[in-house]
Parts: C-alpha cells; structure tokens; sequence
C-alpha cells in the first residue's frame, strides 16, 4: 500500500517537471523573438530612410514633357542632391526634356551635351496645360523681351510659340509680334556682345569676365534655335557682332506686321555699323541700293506711323543716300579719268549719266533730312540725328549742278581736273596767262572735289574749296597767296582719325586776313561742333563757339549761300 502511495507521487513529480520545462523552453522562445525584434527595430531607426522612387513620365502622362532654364548658371547634378557632382552648366533659355521627378527635382536630359541628371524645379519653367497656349508664351514672351539680360530665355519662348502656333496664328498678328520679339532679342544679345569683349593686359588676354561668360552662353543657346551671328572686325582690333536678321526680313514681308514694326525691321536691316568694312565698291554700291530699297518698304504716309518712327527712318534715308552719293560720285570721277585717258567721245555720256545719279542721290538725302520733325526727337535719336546732319552735309554740293571744270575766279584760273585713277588734281593760273605758261599751283589729291564749292575773297588772295576723300568726311582746302607763292592749306573737320564730319567755308571777313569755317565731326568716340573765326595766314582760330548765334562775327559776315544751304546751322 505504501509502496504504491510512493509510486504515485514519483509519477506526479515527473509530470510538474516536464510542464516546468516545458514552460521554460517557452519562455526562452518568446524572449529570443523579443530580443531579434527589437534588434531589428534598432537596426532600422540607425539607418537612413530610404527615398521614395522616383515618378517616371510616360508619353501619355498628363505630367510635363518640356521644359525652359529660367536662369543663368543651373547646375544639371547626377543625382537629386545639391551634394551632388555637376553634370553640366545651364543657362537661361536652354530646352530640356522632363523624363520623371522627385519632390523638389526634376530628372531632365539634354539632347544637346546628349547627358541626363537633375535640376531643381525652381530653375526650370514647365511647358505643359495652359503655360503651353500660343497665348500664354506669348504673354511671357511680352515680359521678357522687357528685361536686358534675358534675351535667350526670350528667344527660348519665341521659339516654344511658333513650335505650338498653327500656320494661320503665325501669318496672323500675333505671329508678327512673336518675330519681331525675336529678332530684336537676337540684336540686342549681339550689341550686348560687342560691348562686352576679352581685354588684353599687352603680353596675354585676360580670363573672360562673368558677363562675358553668361553672354558667350547665351549666343550659343540662340544658335541653337538657329539664329546666325556675323562678325565683323572694326578698329584697334574690335569685334563688332550682327544678327543676319532672318526674323525681321520676315516681319517685312507679312501683311499682317504693324507699322511700328515694319519701321523696326527697316532700321535693324540698314545699320551702317553692321556693313562689311572690307566690302569693295561695287559691293557696298549694291549693299546701299539694298538698304534704300528696303527703307521704301516703310510707308511714311501711314498715319498710325508714330513721328518719332518717322523720323528714325528719314534719317537712316538720309544718310543711306548720302553714301550713294559719293560712290557714284566716285564712279563718275575714275569714268571720267578713263575718258581722258582713252580720248573717246562715248565716254562722256555715261559719265554725265553717273554725274546726274549722283546729284539725284544728294537732293534724295537732303529731302528725307529735311523732313525730320526735330521737336518729336528723344535723347537717344539726337546722335543719329547729328551722323545723318554730317552724311548728308558733306555730299550737299552734289546735289547743286556741277561747276565748271575751268572756272575764272578774279585774277586768276581755277581748273579741277582727273589725275591718276581715283586722285583728282587742281591747277591755279593767272587769269589771260600765255598757254604754256608755269601754273601758280598745282596740287593732287586723293578723293572728289567739289568744283561748285570755289569761292574767292574779295581782295583776291584766298580761295575756298571742298574736297570729300571719304564718304561722310568732308574737308576744306584753302588756298592762299603768300611772299612765296601760293599754296594749299587743309582744313579737316577734327585733328582725328577720320569719322564722320565736315569742315566748311562759311563766309570771308572784310580786310583778307580772315574766314569764317563750321566745323562738325564725330572721330574716336568725341563728337563736336563748333563755329570759328580762322586767321589766314597762319590757320589758327581765334574765336569758337557752339552756338552759331553767339559768335557776332558769323552774325555780320556768314555767306547767304551758306545759311541758306548747309545743314550746319539746324
């Protein structure tokens, strides 16, 4: 019986044992679970928190496709950090393809460099919805084209508006408008660039600037919207850049561009700065015949032509035929030399014909000047208007008809006559001399004399003529009697290299000892105007004024024909 009790109990101890261990085991699973998670979870809260993936677009997203730079030096990176590396530079108006996006990046590639990477989304401008209407790139359009220094940011959405406008919006108003934004955003990057140009030191060119920098980028960014660029070398090793004007031939030829703006593409066309310098004769005859021809194109008659327009494309009239003037007058001089020299009576009659086309030129250049209204002029077109007074000034006689090649000018003989290809020669004998007899002077000069310019003092010792070697640039010879004999003496308009300008009698003071000159220029970078009091005998001047009224001399003795004549005295 005892036995059995014991058995029992032995049995009853196992089982406690068992479900202890058993419990235990379990227990030990459960914390081994805990400790792994909470591993885990450690190990989670030390590492950094993955980005979210990025959101590719799809051609059929509603997601942008394009996009423009909206400023300068953007960095395009390798991945969405600013820590990033650079993959590339960016500059206002650059067009770029959106391929996905993250929160503050979008993910771009730029066929050009033919490289991908991120921008930030504040440098970039989205062309999608509504920011993609003909309407709305032409109202930013509108914005920029006010704003120096965006000029290909503008010329990136001139571009995005004629890319999205159909046919009859481009034919239309609005399409004028958007080429005409353009052409004048190209012309005023390239004045931009031939003020801003690489300096030397004298032994080595120094390191571009900032400004040279950004505007050697976006001339590149214009080229590649396929404008053209000319450039041409100017003095003392200065680069002048011109825009080909491609836009504003268009804007001329539609029917539906403004007055306003066909003026403008008259004036971008026709500048005399952007004329080949090297251009032969014959070339720069044929480039002038262009440039009148396409001055024609404006209507002056339009009333909805504002004055000052007007006035702006007078002027450029005005010195356009003045430049023809001279070529003519030129050509008239050497068919004339090539007369003399081959002795054939043909000859005469083209160059009488020439002589006649180029007074018509002349009289052409002194109306347009004469129509300028100058009380409708601003600040800025007073320069223009003083260049388009000195062109049309300094060819004014060819507009008068032409003296005699032997002229009798008191007691003496004036004779103007062809000497070597392009040079003219001026003879002085005394009036009733022997033939065969030595001249009182004989002097040869390159450029066109002006015979109907010869005036003699009263008292016979002074005698005034006009010699034009340039175009634009005028002078005056004076020859004089002296104990030696007579001799030539040239009065320039400005002691300079020569401009623009003109020097001219403007009358003889009683008593032979002094003449009265006016004198305008524009040469390395001064322009000046003046009336003066000249002592002949040694050319100096005693008294100047820039006021012709406040020199009480030119108010007693200037010549009526002079006042009557010169567009000195405006």
């Amino acid at each position: 019986m005892n036995a059995t009790k014991e058995n029992a109990m032995c049995r009853m101890k196992l089982v406690m044992a068992a479900a202890i261990a058993a419990v235990a085991v379990q227990l030990l699973c459960v914390h081994s679970a805990n400790a792994a998670t909470n591993a885990a979870v450690n190990a989670t809260a030390d590492d950094t928190t993955p980005k979210p993936p990025i959101k590719r677009v799809g051609p059929d997203d509603a997601a942008p496709r394009t996009a423009l730079v909206v400023q300068d030096n953007v960095a395009m990176r390798a991945a969405a950090k600013d820590s990033s590396p650079a993959q590339a530079q960016l500059w206002r108006g650059e067009a770029l393809e959106i391929r996905g996006e993250r929160p503050d990046h979008f993910q771009v590639y730029d066929y050009r460099r033919e490289r991908g990477g991120f921008v930030r989304k504040a440098a970039l401008l989205p062309l999608n919805g509504p920011a993609a209407q003909p309407d709305a790139l032409l109202a930013v359009l509108r914005v920029v084209r006010q704003q120096p220094g965006s000029e290909s940011l503008g010329l990136g959405l001139a571009a995005a508006y004629v890319q999205s406008t159909t046919a009859a919006q481009m034919n239309g108003i609005d399409g004028a408008e958007a080429l005409d934004a353009m052409g004048t955003l190209a012309e005023r990057l390239a004045d931009r660039a031939s003020r801003t140009q690489s300096r030397s030191d004298g032994v080595a060119t120094v390191a571009p600037s900032a400004a040279e920098t950004q505007v050697a980028a976006q001339l590149d960014v214009a080229a590649r919207y396929g404008l053209r660029f000319r450039t041409l070398e100017r003095e003392a090793g200065a680069m002048q850049l011109c825009y080909d004007g491609e836009a504003f031939r268009r804007v001329l030829a539609m029917p539906a561009s403004t007055p306003e703006q066909k003026a403008r593409a008259a004036l971008a066309l026709t500048r005399v700065d952007c004329l080949d310098p090297v251009a032969t004769p014959p070339q720069r005859e044929q480039m002038d015949q262009w440039r009148a021809d396409v001055l024609d194109k404006v209507d002056l008659r339009d009333p909805a032509l504002a004055t000052h327009w007007r006035n702006r494309v007078l002027m450029r009239q005005s010195g356009v035929w003045s430049s023809l003037a001279f070529i003519r007058a030129r050509r008239a001089s050497a068919a004339s030399a090539a007369g003399a020299a081959g002795a054939t009576g043909a000859a005469a009659v083209p160059v009488a014909l020439q002589v006649d086309a180029s007074s018509a030129a002349s009289r052409r250049s002194l109306e347009a000047f004469a129509r300028v209204v100058p009380a409708e002029l601003s600040d800025d077109d007073q320069p223009t208007y003083n260049d388009a007074a000195m062109r049309g000034n300094a060819m004014r006689w060819a507009a008068l008809p032409m003296g005699a090649p032997e002229q009798a000018l008191g007691p003496v003989k004036l004779n103007v006559a062809a000497g070597q290809p392009g040079e003219t020669c001026l003879t002085l004998t005394m009036n009733g001399a022997k033939e065969g007899s030595a001249p009182l002077l004989r002097h040869c000069a390159w450029g066109l004399v002006m015979t109907a310019s010869a005036r003699i003092n009263r008292e016979g010792t002074a005698i005034s003529i006009a010699s034009v070697p340039a175009d634009g640039w005028r002078e005056l010879w004076l020859l004089r009697r002296t104990a030696q004999g007579w001799k030539v003496s040239v009065l320039p308009p400005v002691a300079a290299q020569p401009g623009l300008g003109y020097a001219e009698f403007a009358g003889w003071v009683p008593g032979g000892k002094e003449l009265l000159v006016a004198r305008e220029s524009r040469a390395e970078g001064r322009y000046k105007r003046s009336y003066e009091l000249v002592d002949l005998d040694t050319l100096e001047t005693k008294r100047q004024a820039g006021d012709v009224t406040m020199l009480g001399a030119f108010q007693r003795w200037q010549a009526a024909d002079w006042k009557g004549t010169s567009l000195s005295a405006r």
